[in-house]
């Protein structure tokens, strides 16, 4: 199960999922910048969102240069699938940039909003709604309010563009910003013939918290364009409309697009790449097979979690750029003698059906399942009756839904799989982070879960409430939310193998309990569960197991301890023969 992260990582939420630009060319070799804060940003202007074509709004805003600093305001209206922004804002800066107050007022996802910051002498005091707190300031801190973007122009003005490099910017209240001019991109806009003028833009990498994204900025230092480009969400510059998709083929021209599935050199195995027809679509993917041992080979089919994934289950976050762990896993039981298939979810990487997902839900992703193993049981090379199921996530929760109905499915692997209903998952999730968030009062805290809460309530009760956003409304969600995992577990009748991180904030580890007590409880007396001792939902050493701590691990990969533990015990389930 996969949070939501943001765009911006701040008080307004905008679902996302986010990639930072792999080129780091040698600053040497970029032409110096325009500077980020000058009498050139001030003016009239206008952002142009996006998501591909489709229009989500704009945000009309005025920079105003005044003898003691800087003044803008800005109307900002983003309508997305996951929620609505309607807000009036205004930001007052010294000559520095640096933030002396701000407000917003208007409406976030359907529902009344009012904020303002006041900062004087270190102190911040924050008004939300009427009620006010006081903050540490340290000078220096920009304010970047949650898909605001003018605000962008005056956080990004304390790059250093003369030091260059990765530079690490504070942001109120408690993060930090980290940004680094990659390059120059000198493009020509749509419909200009070759030889026509081209127009230079600056490129920055830049990350807050767990959200990534790609920054130009104009020969005035003005940003033009802001890109989130997994996700397709496009903040341009209405003056600079015309060189979005040239800026957006010049970075796809600079990074790594096309991944390898091949096998590594000296394996002892292959990689086919496979079609799976499904419902009416189908799914890409890569079949590895062991170049020894006796046929027809026992068989592993991945299921991924939450949020449509590609094969090797990559999760586009900063710091995780490398982690790979459907990979890691399928080579590991390849190399011991046991095919692998993973594919790419329905409507994306190469897999077809992207027009399904707007009414998809796990039942839907179980097809896709049912889908892959008859395509195992029909190869002369696979045992048809020696096929296992491994999911991680929601994956954990569709492998058992597969088995419970498929008596020849011969074991399942449940990798952070929930025992509870959606419902109490999502309260779970949603008490940790406002917990770690020193922003919040104890009175603040409590009335967002109850607003969560709430939420979730009426979608079990198949009603309405104020605020609901789409992303709840959607058939996912309903069916997550009320989906009971324990009375399938209850269901399946093959051995089950349940692996968890101890340190699992996103499904939690008394879970991996309540599914063997279950199981066990029901009659099926191959149950097996392990808990590893500081492992998170990704299956990696993690210090306290939070979702923001994804950027800063050690480590990109699955430790030989839970690789062992799922081999060994799914040799001896399909009975490998060497």
């Amino acid at each position: 199960m996969k949070t939501i992260s943001l765009i911006i990582a701040a008080a307004l939420i905008v679902p996302a999922q986010l990639i930072t630009a792999q080129d780091k060319p040698a600053q040497a070799n970029i032409p110096p910048a325009a500077k980020l804060l000058s009498p050139a940003v001030c003016g009239k202007g206008v952002f142009l969102f996006t998501l591909g074509d489709q229009s989500l709004g704009r945000e009309t805003f005025e920079i105003r240069c005044q003898p003691e600093g800087y003044s803008a305001t800005g109307h900002t209206e983003l309508n997305l699938p996951g929620g609505a922004i309607d807000l009036n804002t205004t930001l007052e800066t010294d000559k520095a940039g640096s933030p002396l107050s701000s407000t917003a007022k208007g409406r976030v996802n359907n529902s009344p909003f009012e904020q303002s910051v006041l900062i004087k002498d270190n102190v911040a005091t924050i008004t939300n709604n009427g009620k006010s707190r006081e903050l540490p300031y340290q000078k220096g801190t920009a304010l970047v309010g949650g898909n605001i973007f003018y605000m962008f122009q005056f956080a990004m003005a304390q790059y250093d563009a003369t030091q260059g490099g990765v530079q690490q910017i504070p942001i109120f209240p408690n993060a930090t910003m980290k940004i680094e001019r990659v390059g120059r991109d000198e493009v020509q806009p749509a419909g200009v013939a070759a030889g026509g003028q081209k127009a230079a833009f600056d490129r920055y990498n830049v990350t807050i918290g767990l959200a990534s994204f790609v920054v130009w900025a104009d020969a005035q230092g003005r940003i033009a364009a802001i890109i989130v480009p997994a996700q397709n969400f496009n903040a341009v510059r209405e003056d600079y409309k015309d060189y979005a998709a040239a800026l957006k083929a010049a970075l796809a021209s600079k990074t790594k697009t096309e991944e390898d599935y091949s096998a590594p050199p000296n394996a002892s195995f292959t990689a086919e790449e496979v079609t799976v027809q499904a419902k009416g679509f189908a799914l890409a993917g890569t079949l590895l097979l062991p170049k020894s041992g006796k046929r027809p080979f026992p068989a592993v089919i991945m299921i991924t979690g939450s949020g449509q994934q590609t094969r090797d289950e990559a999760l586009p976050l900063a710091g995780l750029e490398k982690y790979r762990p459907f990979r890691q896993i399928a080579e590991s039981l390849a190399a011991r003698g046991i095919a692998v298939l993973r594919v790419d979810d329905r409507g994306v990487g190469k897999s077809t059906g992207a027009d399904t997902l707007k009414t998809a839900t796990s039942f839907d992703f179980a097809d896709d399942v049912r889908a892959e193993i008859d395509y195992l049981r029909k190869r002369a090379d696979i045992d048809p009756n020696r096929i296992a199921l491994v999911g991680h996530s929601e994956g954990g929760i569709i492998a058992p839904m597969v088995a419970a109905s498929d008596p020849r499915i011969a074991a399942i692997v449940l990798m952070a799989g929930t025992a509870k209903r959606g419902g109490a998952v999502l309260a779970d999730q949603a008490r940790d982070v406002l917990e770690r968030d020193p922003s919040l009062t104890p009175q603040e805290r409590a009335k967002k879960l109850e607003e969560q809460q709430e939420a979730i309530r009426a979608i079990e009760e198949d009603r309405d409430a104020p605020g609901l956003t789409e992303r709840f409304r959607s058939p996912w969600m309903r069916e997550f939310l009320k989906y009971d995992p324990l009375a399938t577990i209850r269901k399946v009748r093959q051995p089950i193998l349940i692996l968890q991180g101890a340190l699992d904030r996103q499904v939690t580890a008394e879970q991996a309990a309540m599914l063997e007590q279950a199981a066990r409880e029901a009659g099926n007396k191959d149950v097996t569960a392990r808990v590893f001792p500081g492992l998170n939902h990704l299956f990696l050493p993690s210090k306290t197991g939070a979702f923001s701590e994804y950027t800063s691990l050690e480590t990109t990969s699955i430790p030989d301890d839970v690789l062992n533990t799922l081999g060994d015990w799914l040799q001896q389930k399909l009975k490998v023969k060497r």
